[in-house]
């Protein structure tokens, strides 16, 4: 701990990992000839100390390039598929622009290309950042944070960082559409949640739990947002409550997939088994029949992060770092 502040230093982390303070500082600028157990280490050992690189350094600039990276741990064609990726992307890029900053699209999606976004960050090319699609312990948050430049996250914040962040309210969403769901008639529900590492996928099942209460025979989750995913988690929670008549799915992609699963099992929906989603995307109204879902707002998520990060850019103090906003079932 630093003497002056009492807060946690580059030795502290040093001394956690096990590693020597030129390793730590290797990670946080993003060199690549650190082995990947030791990037690792060195990454838990800023979760656990709550290491967080002291910005005054951002005071000794002079340059500024208007620019803001937004930065996505996704493929290609995840993103640009996904219903929510690239509606917030959008939202971001339009209210940058509105201020009078461009925004660059980083896709983060192999060992190589996030080897490769540190040192660019660091690099001086970028006044900000917006992270998303990462997961709690991405090696990468680290990594920017050592940027010394702004950094806002949407979905849920960091462990042990004040990264300022924007969502929608998945709790309240999963537990409204839950209940929805039981005032239909259901009594036997389980839920389909998303990639474990997401997370988002803790706080819409911890929605379905609250709103479905003893009503909840089970969950899983799967390993991507597919259609396939959602399709393969139906058949298991089948084959583990056959006598389930509620489905609620952490997407409506995931949704789509469990509406086919179910069909072929020869389980009418809506008759017998009731299913609703997430994210109110376009697949909700091509389903067959038409999903309930939660309307989640992408583009104002996106809108709300770029204001938050150009006001960090200007030296302005956030009225709130952690904003959740509002939702509606569709």
């Amino acid at each position: 701990m630093s003497a002056d502040t009492g807060r946690p230093t580059m030795h502290d982390v040093a001394r956690v990992a096990d590693v020597s303070h030129a390793t730590v500082s290797r990670v946080l600028n993003g060199h690549t000839n650190v082995a990947p157990a030791t990037a690792r280490a060195v990454a838990d050992a800023i979760m656990t100390t709550g290491y967080v690189p002291n910005r005054a350094a951002r005071s000794l600039r002079v340059q500024f390039t208007d620019t803001v990276v937004l930065v996505a741990r996704e493929k290609v064609d995840v993103f640009y598929s996904e219903p929510t990726l690239s509606p917030m992307a959008s939202g971001a890029n339009l209210r940058l622009s509105e201020h009078g900053y461009q925004m660059l699209l980083a896709l983060v999606d192999s060992p190589r290309s996030a080897n490769r976004v540190g040192p660019l960050i660091a690099g001086g090319s970028f006044d900000a950042a917006i992270l998303v699609a990462m997961s709690n312990d991405d090696p990468l948050v680290p990594r920017l944070m050592a940027t010394n430049i702004p950094l806002v996250t949407a979905s849920t914040p960091f462990p042990r960082s004040d990264i300022p962040s924007a969502d929608t309210d998945n709790i309240g969403g999963s537990r409204a559409i839950t209940e929805r769901l039981l005032a239909t008639g259901r009594s036997k529900l389980v839920a389909i949640g998303g990639p474990s590492w997401a997370p988002v996928t803790q706080l819409r099942l911890d929605g379905f739990h609250q709103g479905a209460k003893n009503a909840a025979l089970g969950h899983t989750t799967v390993n991507e947002w597919t259609f396939t995913a959602g399709k393969r988690a139906m058949t298991e929670l089948l084959e583990r409550h056959p006598d389930l008549d509620g489905v609620v799915a952490a997407s409506d992609l995931l949704a789509a997939g469990a509406i086919q699963a179910l069909n072929e099992a020869g389980r009418q929906v809506p008759q017998n088994v009731g299913i609703v989603g997430f994210d109110d995307a376009p697949i909700a109204a091509l389903s067959d029949p038409p999903l309930s879902t939660v309307r989640s707002d992408a583009r104002a998520t996106g809108v709300a992060l770029a204001d938050m990060v150009v006001a960090q850019i200007r030296g302005q103090e956030l009225l709130q770092r952690h904003l959740v906003l509002p939702r509606k079932s569709a």
